[in-house]
């Protein structure tokens, strides 16, 4: 790895400091360029360099990790594979937006959910009452609920502030369900029904739906009928199928491009490339 030579430092700090914003660009440009040279001179000089230098440091090192995770999650829409783990992807959505979100300490915390909820499980509920154990843990004591204020505030879809902020919609507040779920053993499934996401029970001789948007209601086929009747005008069998990893994935970065679509065209085309790639992989 090759290091920079004191002169080389000091006149790049002497750039950082400029205050000319096509300066600051094309530092940004070859600073990118260098790779690990051009993060470990920008790691030193936020904390070295002088204040205006810094704080330049400080931008384009969150460019860079924000280029950094796009590329990393747009190379992983386009693996081509189908049962990939869809917490890994979740991550690496989220790092799209937050990409120096640390996903050790997140999944540490859903470890210790899983855990806490294992502590209440006695493992001879019925299916029916170990989900109204996990409802119980999920939607009373800690106050995950869904963002009927806010809808479309894109932190809905990004699990790690669906963590923070225990505020989410269908799909994400399910996500969370899914993950705690599987580290318990539990056979939940994402439903993608049109105009919403559920989660289907499916063991040998039980089914049955759960709807984390709404504090975990239970529901049948026929409650799910009449949803997609209310929002769809109509119901199909195939409605209730699980959804693959993949497909949930793309109905994510569909509801972020849809609301990027309002105020940043940037990410909301990035969006679109992903489930582009998603849909065509």
């Amino acid at each position: 790895m090759k290091t920079l030579r004191e002169s080389e430092q000091q006149a790049l700090w002497r750039l950082l400091a400029d205050d000319d914003a096509r300066v600051i660009e094309l530092l940004e440009e070859q600073l990118a360029g260098m790779g690990a040279t051009g993060r470990r001179f920008l790691e030193s000089a936020r904390s070295a360099a002088p204040p205006a230098a810094q704080r330049s440091a400080e931008k384009i090192l969150a460019i860079i990790s924000e280029r950094e995770s796009q590329e990393a999650f747009r190379d992983f829409c386009a693996s081509g594979e189908d049962n990939f783990s869809l917490e890994t992807a979740c991550w690496l959505l989220a790092k799209t937006r937050y990409p120096d979100l640390d996903e050790v300490a997140y999944r540490a915390r859903l470890d210790q959910m899983a855990q806490e909820l294992r502590e209440r499980l006695t493992g001879r509920e019925t299916p029916r009452a170990t989900i109204e154990v996990c409802n119980r843990y999920l939607f009373q004591m800690l106050g995950f609920r869904g963002n009927q204020q806010d809808y479309y505030d894109a932190d809905n879809s990004y699990l790690n502030r669906v963590l923070d902020r225990r505020l989410g919609i269908p799909i994400t507040l399910s996500t969370v369900y899914l993950f705690l779920g599987s580290r318990l053993g539990l056979p939940l499934y994402g439903v993608n029904l049109p105009g919403h996401f559920l989660l289907k029970w499916r063991s040998p001789d039980v089914e049955f739906f759960v709807d984390p948007f709404n504090q975990g209601q239970l529901l049948d086929r026929d409650d799910c009928r009449q949803v997609c009747e209310q929002l769809a005008g109509g119901f199909s069998p195939g409605y209730l199928l699980t959804a693959s990893p993949r497909k949930i994935l793309a109905r994510m970065c569909r509801n972020l491009q849809a609301i990027y679509a309002e105020n940043d065209e940037r990410r909301a085309a990035q969006m679109r490339g992903y489930v582009e790639l998603l849909a065509g992989s």
